[in-house]
Order: structure tokens, then sequence, then C-alpha cells
């Protein structure tokens, strides 16, 4: 083989056999070839091309394989235009290097290289040392010429047939020079079109004894990643392990998470989308497809009071509503609803003590004992045992509280229900029972069907059958009244201590007074300048110029400036005992405001103390108590010490009915205030 061969690039007018004729996209220029890739439409066209190329015998000599493989197999990781481009394009242009030239693969070549394996997607090559006969294939020129010279020297040296037979017996061989580049050709040739190993194809032509190597692999397919979502609000799921508090403890009374509760807008999820896997390639050349990854629509996942919402970071799943979160496990959909529906009750085994931020929460099991339950409004449909404190919402007993509590900061409590040794607090709210026995009920307002043994505090109290119940309130109405095994009933009348009150208004009422008197002393002296001669005539044409019912003439102007001058001190004094009348006016205005408001609110404060017992048919005791200001109010008193005061007689109290018959009416009537 000639050490640069022969090009077999012809021109298309005069192409002889043997040779070929560059596409548009292939370019030869300063003794290499190069591939123009803005004229190359697409990789197959040039597969063709080296197809057509090795089937008529020629091959690609000084073939850039990394570029002949990113031309046919182009991949986002192996570009037609890879970095370490052996030989980079001129400056400007888009021609890319890929051989030195096209020569021709000699038959007699050819048949140098045997057929590879292919076994598991790898190609095999039993490489081994070949030699040739030297009349038959000569190796290169120089071996040819030295060949011929050994002829000649010993066609000249036989000196007798003997020698000449053993130099015919003795055939001369030479070792076959084998090239990478015939070897691509070759192995195109026999279907090895991908991943061949140049480093051990070179190796394995060097060898001098047989071995079998590796030399091309296929790529294998990268599989994608299936589309997933990520959880990106914290305690999405129930933990049942213990509350951590600051300072590293826990609060064994309290599960971690047991009802995960969201805020409107929060991110349930995150969609992270499916990442398309890599497709890998053949020995042969065929594409391997990589799987396709699954997807799913985020859609599907959102239930009631979610939304999906695109924004620039990714796809997200929101809450739509504030509420507690509940994943059905069946369809795997998320929906946030204003309220939860518990069945497995509160205790110590299933929830611990509950803190709620919903709105609203349904309970069917029992709350147990000891447990507590914070929320806003709760409907409870077993036996209650334990404390329920609502931060303002509603609180709905529909079965029996029995020897627990339930509060409520700013609403309502109804039990339907038997409340027994309970407490029920409602500040600023009403508490309705149907009937209630040994409570405590302290509430802006109570409304009970039957009391029995039980301590009452309220502003407004109606009791249908009370029996030896003690009651305080500003406005008591019982329709029947009767003694619980000799217990009878203490009735307490809040009166309102109006020293406080009385003190005021007196106070006011003297401001008052020093104010008239001072409006007085000034209407009187402004009334005295405004009636001083100049001042009442200089006021007087005033009027009449600024009305334009006169005119002043040249001598009257100048006798209406001598007139200002004369009472401008007058009148600067005027000017400031209005401005001081004004002031005080104002002030009485805002002393009578202030006084009409206290009169009104002491005589509505009197107007509501009203008492009313139908029907007394047991030990009955009705007491007017004056609430002192300097007394701890009832409802903020222990409820021993709260029962005592409400059966006690003392200086505080005012007796008004006693007895175990009979009926009993009452209302409040207004003293006047007192001077001061």
């Amino acid at each position: 083989m000639p050490d640069v061969p022969q090009s077999a690039i012809g021109n298309l007018a005069d192409l002889e056999d043997g040779q070929v004729a560059l596409s548009r996209y292939l370019v030869q220029r300063d003794g290499s070839l190069y591939v123009a890739l803005s004229r190359l439409d697409s990789a197959a066209e040039f597969v063709d091309f080296v197809t057509r190329a090795v089937a008529i015998g020629l091959y690609f000599r000084g073939l850039d394989y990394a570029r002949f493989e990113s031309l046919i197999y182009p991949t986002p990781a192996n570009p037609a235009l890879p970095e370490a481009a052996k030989t980079p394009p001129p400056e400007g242009g888009d021609e890319v290097f890929l051989a030195l030239d096209i020569a021709t693969f000699q038959p007699s070549r050819q048949a140098l290289y045997k057929d590879l394996r292919i076994e598991r997607g790898e190609a095999f090559y039993l490489f081994e040392p070949i030699y040739l006969e030297s009349a038959s294939e000569p190796a290169s020129e120089q071996q040819s010429e030295q060949q011929s010279e050994q002829q000649s020297e010993q066609q000249s040296e036989q000196q007798s047939d003997q020698q000449n037979e053993q130099q015919s017996e003795q055939a001369s061989e030479t070792r076959a020079l084998l090239d990478v580049d015939e070897f691509i050709a070759s192995a195109w040739a026999k279907g090895v079109r991908f991943g061949i190993d140049l480093a051990m194809v070179k190796e394995g032509l060097q060898l001098d004894r047989p071995e079998r190597r590796l030399v091309a692999h296929s790529k294998p397919a990268l599989p994608g990643k299936d589309a997933e979502v990520v959880e990106q609000a914290p305690g999405l799921h129930r933990n049942n392990a213990p509350r951590r508090l600051l300072g590293g403890r826990v609060d064994l009374r309290q599960f971690e998470t047991r009802y995960p509760q969201v805020a409107a807008g929060v991110r349930l999820l995150k969609k992270i989308p499916r990442t398309l896997g890599v497709d890998g390639r053949a020995v042969s050349g065929e594409l391997m497809p990589a799987p396709l990854p699954k997807d799913f629509d985020l859609a599907s996942l959102a239930g009631p009071g979610t939304r999906v919402s695109h924004e620039k970071d990714g796809e997200y799943l929101l809450a739509s509503v504030c509420g507690f979160l509940n994943i059905d496990t069946r369809s795997n959909q998320l929906s946030v609803a204003d309220k939860i529906v518990s069945h497995e009750g509160v205790s110590a085994r299933t929830t611990g003590d509950l803190l709620l931020t919903g709105e609203v929460y349904e309970q069917h099991g029992e709350i147990q004992e000891k447990r507590v339950v914070t929320c806003r409004s709760i409907t409870a449909f077993a036996d209650v045992f334990g404390n329920i404190v609502s931060t303002g919402g509603i609180v709905r007993l529909q079965h029996n509280l029995i020897g627990g509590s339930a509060s409520n900061d700013d609403g309502d409590i109804f039990v339907e229900g038997v409340a027994s040794g309970a407490t029920l607090l409602a500040p600023h709210g009403c508490v309705t029972l149907q009937r209630a026995e040994n409570c405590v009920i302290i509430a802006r307002q109570v409304v009970v069907e039957r009391a029995t043994l039980c301590d009452i505090v309220a502003d407004e109290l109606s009791v249908d059958l009370s029996e030896g119940c003690a009651v305080a309130a500003k406005s008591i109405h019982v329709h029947l009244a009767r003694a619980r095994r000799e217990v009878g009933n203490a009735v307490l009348i809040l009166v309102p201590d109006l020293t406080r009150d009385d003190a005021r208004i007196a106070e006011l009422q003297q401001q008052r007074s020093a104010l008239e008197t001072e409006l007085g002393d000034h209407r009187q002296r402004i009334d005295a300048l405004r009636g001083e001669k100049d001042v009442a005539s200089y006021l007087l044409l005033a009027g009449k110029l600024r009305r334009r019912e006169a005119t002043l003439s040249a001598d009257q102007q100048a006798g209406w400036q001598r007139l200002s001058a004369l009472v401008a001190p007058a009148l600067r004094t005027l000017s400031q005992l209005r401005e001081a009348l004004a002031e005080f006016e104002l002030q009485a205005n805002t002393l009578d405001a202030e006084l009409e408001e206290m009169l009104a609110a002491r005589e509505q404060a009197c107007s509501e103390l009203v008492c009313a017992v139908d029907h007394v048919e047991g030990e009955t005791r009705i007491d007017a108590y004056l609430v002192r200001l300097a007394d701890t109010p009832l409802a903020a008193l222990p409820s021993k010490e709260l029962k005592a005061r409400l059966r006690r007689v003392d200086a505080a109290t005012k007796k008004l009915f006693a007895g175990s018959s009979g009926s009993f009416s009452w209302a409040y009537q207004t003293p006047p205030p007192r001077p001061a």
C-alpha cells in the first residue's frame, strides 16, 4: 500500500470508475476535506454518501472519527460541532474538518480485514499479525524494492541446482500493515457503524499475537425520570409524635400534627416535570429509543378547595381557602374544607389535646376526660367529658357535657343534652341549655330550661325551672322557683354602684356652671364695646360699605381713615373677646354632650335592673346586691368563693323578698344624681 494513496475524488463531468463526486456539502481545499454544515440538510443525507462511497470501495483517509459520528448521529451531547474539533472552521465560516481525503480501498486490502462478531450490543474483532507473500501483495514500495534487490542477488549468486531448489521452497513473507481508516470502512461495510473504540483498534493492529478484543460498543439508552410531586408545605401528614416545645421539651398531651391545616394561597404540591431520557445507539447505528417517562396532569390531584397555579418557577397546587387538608388515599386528590369531621374521638391514645385553627370542627366521637380541644366553632355529637376552648365561634354540644367545661371567648354555647358538674363560660355570648345540674355558668346571657343546684352569673338570665340555684344578674326572669333537697334559691339583682358616675356628673355640672359665668361676662364686655359711640358709628358705616349701600367722597374718605385709626384698639379688643367667647362655647358644647351621655348611660344601666319570679314553690330569697367598684367581680371569683358569695347576706345586700310561695316582680327606680 503506498504511503499516500491516490485520491478517489473526481469531477462529475469526467468521473472514472472507482471515483466519487463530492456532494454539495463536501468541500475540498488546502489538502483536506471539509463539511459545509449550512449545506447539509440532514444526517441521513450524509449517511447515504458514506454508504455509497464504501460500497464502491472507498474509505476516508485521515478521518476525524469523533466529527464523523457527530455528523451521522447528532445529539445534544454529541453535536455536529464538538468543542474539541480537530480543525476549527475558518473565521466567519461554517465548514468543519472531516478527513484528509477519500481514497480507494483496494479489494486486496479489504481481504485483510476479518468479520466482526456482534454479541449483546458489542462488537469483537480477532487481531492477529498478517503476513503476505512478497510476490503476491507488496506491503509497501520500500518492501517491493528490497524484495527485487534480494531476488537479483539470489539469481546472480545461484551456483547449483540444490541452492535454487532450497531458495524456491522458502517463501519470502512480510507482515501486512493494517490501517485504522481502512478498519473503519471495513467495519461500516460489515454492519458496525457506531461506537468504534479507536484507541483499542490502534493498539490491536500492533499486536504480535492473536487476541480477541472489544472494538465497538453500543450506547445504551438512558432512561428519563417520571413526573412527580414534591410537598411544599410542612406538616401535610398526620404526625403522632409528641409536640415539641421551645427549649427541646415535648408536650406528651399533644401530637405533633393530627389534623393538618393550611391557609389560603399556601403551596401544597409542586409538579416536577418528567425528564426525557437519552436515546441510545446500537453498534449497527440503529436508534435505541429511551422509554417515555410517565406524566400526569396536576389538575387530577386538585379537589375542592384547591387550584392549580402556573408560575414562573413551576406548576403548583395551591390551597384556595383556609381550612383542613384532606388526602383521599384512593384517588390521591387533595382537598381543603373549612371544617374537619372526626369519628375517632379525642383521647390520649388517638389524638391527644387538639389545637385547631380552622373555622369548623365536627367531632362524632367522645371527647374524653382531661382532654383539651382548642378551636373556633365545634359541633360535638357525642358526650364531652373533657374541656372545649373556643376562640370566638359557636360551641354546639348535641349530647351531654359531663364533668368537663366549655368556654367561648366571643361567642355562644349550646348544650342540647344534659350539662352535669360542668363549667360553662361565655363572657360575651349566650349560654343556652336544656338541663343543667351542679354547673357553674358565667355568661352575658343565660337561657336554661331546667337548672338544679347551679351557680349562675349573667347580665340577662332566663330560667324556666330553678331548683336550689344561686343566681346573680341584672335582668332576671324565673318562671318557677322551688327548693331542691332543702336547698332554696338565692337570687341577687346586680345593682351598679353609681357613686363614681354621680361624682363625674357633679363635676361636669360644676364645670358647665363656671363656663356659663365666663360666657355671660364675655358677652357683656362685647356688648359694652359695641355700644361705644365711635365703635357703633364705625361698625354701622362699615356694614353699609361692605353691603355697597353707601359710597364715600374724597373728603369723606379722609374722615373714614381718621375714624378707623381712632377705633382700632377697641376693634382689636373686640376681636379677642369674640375668639375667647367661641372657645368657651365649644367647651360648653363638649361638656353638654358628655353630661348628656353620662345621664343616658346611667338611666340605661338602671332601667335594665328588673326581676320577675312568676311562681315561688320553695324557699326563695331575692336580694339587691350593690356591685361596688372595689370588689372583685363575681365572674372572676373561684367557684367555691362564688358559691359562698351568691348565698351570703351582708351589708352589700338588701332583701327584697323571702318566702316559699307567691310571686315577685320588681324594677329598679333610677335615683336622681347626687349633688356635688
